[in-house]
């Protein structure tokens, strides 16, 4: 009887009735989180609105950001406000339960329900989508994905091998730390042929299915921006943005070369030189603010051609000065990617900005706190992600003219700004329910964290050892190491591992409820 429920639950009527159980779900979440801005939410409808532009003001910007994001993020917005974005997001949270469904299926149709189930009332997951970001258009990319890498796996057919390819592609193009995932393009192939496609076609189709979208968005950043990129400051983060803290000029000549530019560039402007900050205590304070200044000073110092080899060398410098540490702080990362809790937190309107310090003390000397030496002025064209505070009017620029030097630019950039400041205005869409955001917040903070849904699946899968063992473990294993780029690069931050949710989920319910190999 159970048997025949799932198979009348797994089924075309089943999926639809699972999408709107998922959108009224949504739907009462919506009365707890209402949108709100997420991370990166006003880059993000940057790069979209000056998406057609010809000089966009923000230029840099442009080659930072990929442009699936900015799209998915940017389209709701600019034609119905935060109101059909809200809409929106419910549908893209229905299609990753219902995406996340489908991947399983061909495992196992069981785990297939049992894990739409349960993605249904995971409340660490739902949070995602009711955020402007990246975050969930990531997350809902990953699902699909995942169900191109288990139908290669089962089929071993060519066609989803392309479409594994094709899928790093899309993913890379929403958060380009998924290019690390092109080394999924190589193993899965090789895995899942099943002798029915020769390895090397496979290899090819897989390899090219991921490549030439990457290289097409590349080559339109060179005829567009000058520069033959999928996504430009690479180096700039990995490692640079953990370890600029510590660089010394001590280390090596890229590091003093960057302290001279720094000492030359930035410990002159007032805010340093009226504290008398030195260049050890300028590196002491380096935060997303600092780093994104020291960006924009390489690019103007060293070149756009330089494409950040000082600020990486110097950090390869300083991890060898002390490699154990970065090494701890990388490990650390990764723990508290997997042992961290997330609540979303409640909406009101309007918005409440914390007041901030003008200074810091960095080892006890004074230090300009980031709200200081706002607006950025050598970061304009990098967009408002060095923007250290909620306060959108604290980030802008006052006199763009002076700041571009162009007056079409200088007109640009405040219709852009009048946009974002009308967009950013409508979020959070309404005020929390009190009762409910209270009730959300505590049954996600409760909510089992990651690492014991991945030792409760590493058990099931080797106990077991159920069929669908080996596409769960190259998901697993393509989870580690876009996280593991991640900790490389950055603190700890739960949208980072959340998209991952539903894959440690999964994995348990593949674990108990697929078949065994030799019953299959």
């Amino acid at each position: 009887m159970a048997s025949r429920l799932v198979e009348r639950v797994i089924s075309p009527a089943g999926a639809a009735a699972l999408v709107a159980v998922a959108l009224a779900s949504y739907g009462v979440q919506a009365l707890a989180w209402p949108l709100q801005r997420g991370r990166d939410s006003w880059d993000y409808w940057l790069t979209f609105l000056q998406l057609a532009d010809t000089e966009p003001p923000f230029s840099a910007l442009q080659v930072f950001r990929t442009p699936i994001a900015p799209l998915v993020t940017g389209i709701p917005m600019w034609l119905g406000g935060a109101a059909l974005a809200e809409v929106v997001f419910g549908v893209l949270y229905a299609l990753s339960i219902l995406g996340w469904a489908w991947a399983v299926a061909p495992l196992s149709r069981a785990a297939a329900l049992a894990t739409a189930l349960v993605l249904l009332v995971t409340p660490t997951y739902a949070g995602l989508f009711h955020e402007v970001s990246s975050d969930h258009v990531f997350a809902l990319l990953v699902a699909w994905w995942a169900g191109a890498v288990v139908r290669a796996f089962s089929t071993g057919s060519t066609t989803w091998l392309a479409a594994v390819g094709g899928g790093v592609a899309l993913l890379t193009l929403c958060r380009p730390a998924a290019q690390v995932l092109l080394l999924a393009t190589v193993l899965v192939p090789l895995l899942a042929r099943r002798h029915r496609t020769p390895i090397l076609r496979g290899l090819a189709v897989c390899l090219a299915a991921a490549i030439v979208p990457l290289a097409a968005w590349a080559l339109h950043n060179a005829a567009r921006y000058d520069d033959l990129t999928v996504a430009r400051g690479g180096k700039a983060w990995v490692p640079f943005f953990r370890v600029g803290g510590d660089v010394d000029p001590r280390n090596g000549d890229a590091s003093r070369r960057l302290a001279e530019a720094v000492e030359r560039e930035v410990l002159t402007l007032p805010p340093y030189a009226s504290r008398r900050v030195d260049v050890e205590t300028y590196f002491g304070g380096v935060g997303n603010l600092e780093v994104i200044r020291l960006i924009a000073l390489s690019d103007r110092v060293f070149g756009r051609d330089d494409d950040y080899d000082v600020l990486f060398d110097a950090s390869l410098e300083t991890i060898r000065t002390e490699p154990w540490a970065y090494v701890r702080g990388v490990a650390d990362t990764f723990r508290d990617f997997l042992s961290q809790r997330y609540a979303p937190e409640v909406r009101e309107r309007p918005v409440r900005f914390a007041s901030l310090p003008a200074e810091l003390s960095v080892d006890g000397e004074p230090f300009p706190a980031p709200v200081t030496v706002s607006p950025l002025v050598p970061a304009i064209r990098y967009g408002f992600v060095w923007c250290p505070t909620d306060d959108l009017e604290r980030c802008v620029v006052r006199n763009p003219l002076a700041a571009l030097g162009d007056a079409s630019e200088a007109r640009r950039y405040d219709e852009l700004v009048d946009t974002i400041r009308d967009w950013n205005a409508q979020l959070p869409t309404r005020d929390s329910n009190a009762w409910l955001a209270s009730k959300g917040g505590t049954a996600s903070d409760r909510w089992p964290r990651p690492f014991l849904w991945v030792v409760v699946a590493a058990l099931a899968l080797a106990v077991r050892r159920p069929r669908g063992t080996m596409p769960v473990l190259v998901l697993l294993g393509s989870a580690t190491v876009v996280l593991l780029v991640h900790a490389l690069s950055q603190a700890p931050q739960s949208e980072f591992q959340l998209p991952f949710v539903p894959l440690w989920i999964a994995a348990v319910l593949v674990g108990l409820l697929a078949p065994r190999k030799r019953a299959a």
